[in-house]
């Protein structure tokens, strides 16, 4: 489902989350196009595969425990909640796969098979979260409850990495995005990380990647 065709369903306060599903549906688009080429597979894949490691990990550690809790009562919630987790335990062997492809100079057609497969599995698993997982945070959780979410993912990811990860992150997520979500998702960074986005992240960005 592309930006265009599901944005009339998706809920404003996730408009970062659906930027970041987009990119990893349009990379995955993009390494499986006929013209693709090794070297630019293997550059795409590098920052395709830690972004959605990332985003996995996060969202095991920061986005669903505190959603669990308000579930206590709620059996099918906390139904889904378990499928959210055994989605992502099913997608990493795939992201093994493609990394032993990968690192197979012969293996094209098997890399191929890899990408496929991953892009199947993915796609369907962001559907879900889209569609179930994440009405159901916002049924279940306050504005402000929702706000702390991202608050603690932002703090993750500092911890973790410090300004490196947004600085790759976000002019990733938004390229190709369109203006309207460009322009939302700017606005939710404090205004020190809108101007190194503007004035060092983008302009980075674009010259170490090459024209889509």
């Amino acid at each position: 489902m592309t930006e265009q065709q599901s944005a009339s369903r998706r809920l404003p306060e996730w408009t970062i989350m659906y930027a970041l599903h987009d990119a990893f549906r349009r990379d995955l688009d993009a390494m499986l196009a006929p013209n693709a080429g090794p070297a630019a597979i293997r550059a795409r894949w590098a920052v395709f595969r830690d972004q959605l490691e990332f985003h996995h990990t996060a969202e095991d550690e920061v986005m669903w425990p505190p959603v669990r809790a308000r579930l206590a009562d709620d059996p099918d919630g906390l139904a889904l909640m378990d499928a959210m987790q055994d989605e992502h335990r099913l997608i990493d062997p795939l992201l093994a796969a493609v990394d032993d492809a990968l690192a197979d100079e012969a293996g094209q057609a098997r890399l191929a098979d890899a990408l496929s497969s991953l892009r199947t599995v993915l796609a369907s698993h962001l559907a879900h979260e889209e569609t179930d997982a994440l009405p159901l945070i916002t049924r279940v959780m306050t504005t402000a409850g929702v706000a702390a979410i991202f608050k603690q993912l932002g703090r993750i990811g500092g911890l973790r990495n410090g300004l490196r990860r947004g600085a790759v992150m976000f002019p990733w997520a938004l390229s190709g995005a369109s203006p309207q979500t460009q322009a939302q998702v700017i606005s939710y960074l404090p205004p020190p990380a809108r101007l190194l986005y503007r004035a060092v992240w983008l302009p980075r960005y674009r010259r170490r990647t090459p024209p889509r």
